[in-house]
């Protein structure tokens, strides 16, 4: 990869998953520092920004596409819903849209078995009720499962999500449903703009096998895989998901 090719105007917008905050980026900002502009802003409700309890999720997406700068999107895990949403609404203002581990459709449905069993999301819905932080640790657990580090990696994130502050349980479980009840398989024929898919080959909640898949319903995609890799490539790998990028 050579950092040393002059950094280009057009920022990369990277929006992160549920339960998580935009630190979660770090490792991977640092390898793109200089070849361009970076912004990494946290989900509604998250950290620091703000959460109205009465906001759907097309009032959210009408304030990020007023807040956010024109650019490339990166949404990983649940950023790519908004991710795909902000694209589909603002065709003018972003121009790229990458999925990180990330499905259009994330429970499976006849024909499309490439996805979550809906127990499994369902069951976390119902744990959330009864203990949050141990619905966020098993998440964290389940997205590292597959990882060489897998401990290693989930005590950082959960030390950085216990510094960010936890996110309230309304915010947990808006998110949780948007993975339940969002399908953006037909929308994908919608977007104008150029689509790329970077999965990890070791990924428990987002298949390897979606790549195969998803060419069906999006045929122009671009499909990328991180060898060795879990449900954050870009914690694990940082350098190959760079080098995509």
């Amino acid at each position: 990869m050579d950092y040393n090719r002059p950094m280009t105007s057009e920022p990369l917008i990277l929006l992160h998953g549920w339960g998580m905050h935009a630190r979660v980026f770090e490792p991977l900002l640092v390898l793109l520092e200089g070849r361009f502009p970076t912004v990494s802003p946290c989900l509604p409700g998250y950290a620091d920004s703000p959460w109205r309890f009465d906001s759907s999720f097309a009032t959210q997406i009408r304030q990020m596409g007023r807040d956010l700068p024109c650019g490339r999107l990166l949404g990983w895990s649940l950023g790519g819903i908004y991710a795909l949403e902000l694209a589909l609404r603002y065709p003018q203002k972003f121009s790229q849209v990458t999925l990180v581990a990330s499905n259009p459709c994330f429970i499976k449905q006849p024909g499309w078995d490439c996805a979550l069993d809906a127990e499994v999301l369902n069951s976390f819905v119902e744990d959330l009720e009864q203990d949050k932080q141990r619905t966020l640790r098993r998440f964290l657990a389940l997205q590292m499962q597959g990882e060489s580090d897998a401990r290693v990696l989930g005590r950082k994130l959960w030390q950085q999500i216990v510094a960010a502050g936890e996110p309230e349980s309304a915010v947990l479980r808006f998110g949780l449903e948007m993975l339940r009840r969002k399908d953006y398989r037909v929308a994908l024929d919608k977007l104008v703009q150029p689509l790329k898919l970077i999965l990890g080959e070791r990924d428990r909640l987002v298949p390897i096998a979606l790549g195969q898949q998803i060419a069906d319903i999006a045929p122009g995609i671009q499909v990328e895989s991180v060898a060795g890799a879990a449900h954050a490539p870009f914690l694990s790998n940082p350098t190959e998901v760079a080098a995509q990028l």
